[in-house]
């Protein structure tokens, strides 16, 4: 019986290590094997040293602790949040009081943000720094309350959204690259700037002040918009008409110039005959269509008379 007994706690112990061995077996070939995802990348560490960067696909490594693999989705758009807690008696913590920022005109504004950044650089996002979103999420923090601290309350909540947000982006940007976290931002946005409940209405009537004086400023300028171009047409078509004009009275001087240039050489050739020849043709411009007769009294004179003046006088 009681070898029976031995036999049977030996098969046991010889089962329990078969398992155990089998199952230390699957969990080497098992650690053996990874999968890279589109998108990602595999940084490979031997013996805790980076040792090679992996791309999309099946890959071998030596089983653990000798290799140890880091997948990194380095594609994926994340999404940090700052603010967006309404403030009231059972939600008054450091949550709130993250977007809390004091202006330079000491007021006071909470500014709700979305923050979306990737992984730039997987090394620096996994080795350079500890916890590398918590120190990305304290830089931001420090960015909004730097840049609104040098901006007045109405610039805030009215016209001055794009501005800040672009100056926290930059912002975040050089203290990024001074901490190498191996992270980009790929914009920031202001979604909401309000300032605390008991004197929001005085702001919003501010705002709607501000908002209505742009309004008539766009108004005016639409306006002016309208009447420059039909003011510069009209100028135009008045210079034009003067510069025709005076081309006009131009050419007519030089062609009378050129007519009385031409009579005077006539005159100076033949006195008698050009004096004649001008009174003549002055005489049948001044009575057009009249029946003329001239009868020289040779006494350096020209009388002339119509034949329709004569026969009324021998009526």
């Amino acid at each position: 019986m009681n070898k029976f007994y031995q036999i049977s706690k030996m098969f046991t112990y010889t089962k329990l290590l078969a398992t155990l061995f089998i199952l230390i077996i699957a969990f080497f070939i098992f650690s053996s094997f990874y999968t890279v995802k589109d998108g990602e990348i595999g940084i490979l560490r031997t013996f805790g040293k980076v040792t090679d960067f992996t791309d999309p696909g099946l890959h071998l490594k030596f089983p653990y602790p000798i290799q140890e693999v880091d997948v990194i989705n380095i594609s994926k758009i994340n999404i940090m949040e700052i603010g967006f807690n309404e403030l009231n008696e059972t939600t008054k913590n450091y949550h709130n009081h993250e977007s809390q920022s004091i202006t330079s005109d000491d007021g006071i504004v909470f500014t709700d943000l979305i923050i979306e950044w990737r992984i730039s650089d997987p090394y620096d996002y996994l080795f350079s720094a500890k916890n590398p979103d918590h120190i990305l999420r304290n830089l931001v923090i420090s960015s909004v309350k730097n840049i609104i601290g040098k901006s007045e309350m109405d610039y805030i909540l009215t016209d001055g959204k794009l501005s800040i947000q672009n100056s926290i982006k930059t912002d975040v940007d050089e203290n990024i690259k001074s901490y190498e976290l191996g992270i980009e931002i790929l914009n920031v946005k202001i979604v909401d700037a309000r300032p605390p409940e008991d004197i929001i209405s005085s702001y919003e009537t501010v705002a709607n002040a501000i908002e209505q004086k742009n309004i008539l400023i766009k108004k005016a300028e639409e306006y002016r918009n309208q009447k420059i171009p039909a003011a510069e047409s009209e100028a135009d078509r008045i210079i034009k008409e003067a510069e025709a004009y005076y081309e006009e009275r131009i050419n007519k001087a030089k062609s009378e110039t050129e007519i009385f240039d031409s009579l005077y050489k006539e005159y100076r050739i033949s006195r008698d005959v050009t004096r004649s020849r001008m009174l003549i043709e002055t005489i049948e411009e001044v009575l057009p269509g009249a029946n003329i007769y001239i009868m020289d009294t040779h006494k350096g004179t020209l009388n002339y008379f119509t034949f329709e003046e004569e026969k009324g006088e021998n009526k």
